[in-house]
C-alpha cells in the first residue's frame, strides 16, 4: 500500500492500487478533474517525490517532455512508491452533490437533433457555471449533461443531442417528454467559471458543448457587463447549429462580445446567416484571432479530440495550464466516463459506509 502526500492537504492518503484520482475521490479531496479518462488534462499534477506508473493517455494531453518533468495525470497513473504530489489546479471545495427528482416542464426539439429541456426541481441546487449533472429517466442509464442555465433558479436547462444507439438521448429528443420525471444528481466537474479572474474569457462550445459555455458567459457578463469575452460556437455544418437566435440576442445586448461560428465542413459561408460563418476549424480560428492567450482564461466543452486539439493550440499561444478549463464528452452511448464514474462512486460509497460504521456501530440486537 502506497501513501500519497498532497501539498496543501492536511492528511496523508492511502492508495490500494487504484489511480491517484480514485484515491482523491474516495477520500473526499477536492482534486480538480473533469473527464476522468485522460482526455482533458484537468487533473494534471507534479510528482515532487516518488514514482508512478503512467497508464495510456493521448500524447496531446500529457507529452513525453511533461512526463520527463514529473508531470502526471491523476486519472491515468498509479503510485509505484510513496509519492508527494502537487496539483497544477486548485484545491477548492465544490458545491455538495445532491440528488432529487425533477419534472420536465419544457421540451423543444431543434435542429441538429438537439432537444432543449428544462427540469423543475423542488428546491434550487447549488452549482457553478460550467458544471454538469447526471440525469436518469426511469430504468434508462444515467447520463452526464452540462447545465446551460445560471445558478439560483429551481429550473435547470440542458441541451441534449440525439446519439445513435443512445437510449437516454433518444428518449429526450423525441416529442412528449414534458411531464416526465428524472432523477437529477450533481453537480460534478471542474471546468467551471473562475469568477475571481478579471482577464479576458475565451469560451468554446463544440456542438452541445455550447450549453456550459452559455452558463459561463451569462454569469460572467452579469457580474461585469463590459468584460472582454470571445465566444466560439464550433460545429461541422450550419445544420448542426441550434442556438443562433439566442446568440444574436446576446450580441444585441452586449455588442462588445465577440461571437464566432466556426464550421469545419462548410465550403462557402452564407452571408445571410444570423451569425457570421467561418469555414474553418476552431483551432485555426484561434491561431488567426490571437497572437497570445497569456492572461486569459480558456473554457472549452466538446468532443475529446476537439478539446485535445484546442488545448494544444492554446498552450502554443502561451496559455498557462492553470488557465485552461475543459469539459470533454463523447457521442459514444457507452462512453468510458460513465463506467469510470460508476466505479469511482461505488468505491466512494463503500469507504463512506465503512467510516460511518466505525463511528456509529450498529446496536446489539435484543
Amino acid at each position: 500500500m502506497a501513501r500519497i502526500e498532497l501539498v496543501d492537504w492536511p492528511h496523508t492518503l492511502e492508495n490500494s492500487g487504484e489511480t491517484v484520482l480514485d484515491t482523491m475521490m474516495i477520500n473526499g479531496v477536492p482534486f480538480p478533474f473533469s473527464c476522468g479518462a485522460g482526455d482533458c488534462g484537468a487533473c494534471k499534477g507534479h510528482v515532487l517525490q516518488g514514482k508512478v506508473e503512467h497508464l495510456p493517455c493521448p500524447e496531446s494531453t500529457l507529452s513525453k517532455e511533461e512526463r520527463d518533468q514529473g508531470l502526471v495525470l491523476a486519472c491515468r497513473c498509479t503510485p509505484k512508491s510513496d509519492i508527494r504530489l502537487q496539483t497544477l489546479g486548485e484545491l477548492v471545495h465544490m458545491p455538495p452533490v445532491v440528488q432529487q427528482f425533477g419534472r420536465v416542464v419544457h421540451q423543444e426539439v431543434r435542429g441538429g437533433g438537439v432537444a432543449v429541456i428544462r427540469v423543475a426541481l423542488r428546491k434550487a441546487v447549488e452549482f457553478r457555471p460550467g458544471q454538469y449533472f447526471m440525469l436518469k429517466f426511469g430504468a434508462l442509464p444515467a447520463r452526464a449533461y452540462s447545465v446551460a442555465s445560471v445558478p439560483g433558479s429551481t429550473e435547470l436547462e440542458f441541451h441534449i443531442r440525439r446519439v445513435e444507439g443512445g437510449k437516454t438521448s433518444t428518449l429526450v429528443t423525441q416529442p412528449g417528454l414534458t411531464g416526465q420525471y428524472a432523477r437529477v444528481e450533481g453537480p460534478y466537474g471542474h471546468g467551471y467559471w473562475r469568477e475571481q479572474h478579471a482577464g479576458p474569457i475565451v469560451a468554446i462550445g463544440g456542438g452541445t458543448g455550447l450549453a456550459p459555455m452559455w452558463s459561463i458567459v451569462l454569469s460572467a457578463l452579469s457580474g461585469s457587463a463590459r468584460r472582454e469575452v470571445h465566444l466560439y460556437y464550433a460545429a461541422r455544418t450550419a445544420d448542426d447549429c441550434y442556438w443562433e437566435q439566442e446568440l444574436v440576442e446576446l450580441a444585441r445586448r452586449h455588442p462588445h462580445v465577440r461571437l464566432h461560428n466556426t464550421l469545419s465542413r462548410l465550403q462557402t459561408p452564407d452571408a445571410r446567416a444570423p451569425i457570421p460563418q467561418r469555414a474553418q476549424r476552431v483551432t485555426d480560428a484561434l491561431r488567426e484571432d490571437f497572437k497570445s492567450l497569456a492572461g486569459a482564461k480558456l473554457y472549452i466543452a466538446g468532443p475529446p479530440a476537439q478539446v485535445a486539439a484546442v488545448s494544444a493550440v492554446a498552450r502554443e499561444l502561451g496559455l498557462d495550464n492553470r488557465d485552461l478549463h475543459t469539459d470533454p464528452f463523447s457521442d459514444n452511448p457507452e462512453h468510458h466516463q460513465d463506467s469510470w464514474f460508476k466505479r469511482t462512486m461505488h468505491r466512494w460509497h463503500i469507504r463512506r459506509e465503512a467510516r460511518h460504521w466505525r463511528h456509529h456501530p450498529e446496536p446489539a440486537q435484543r
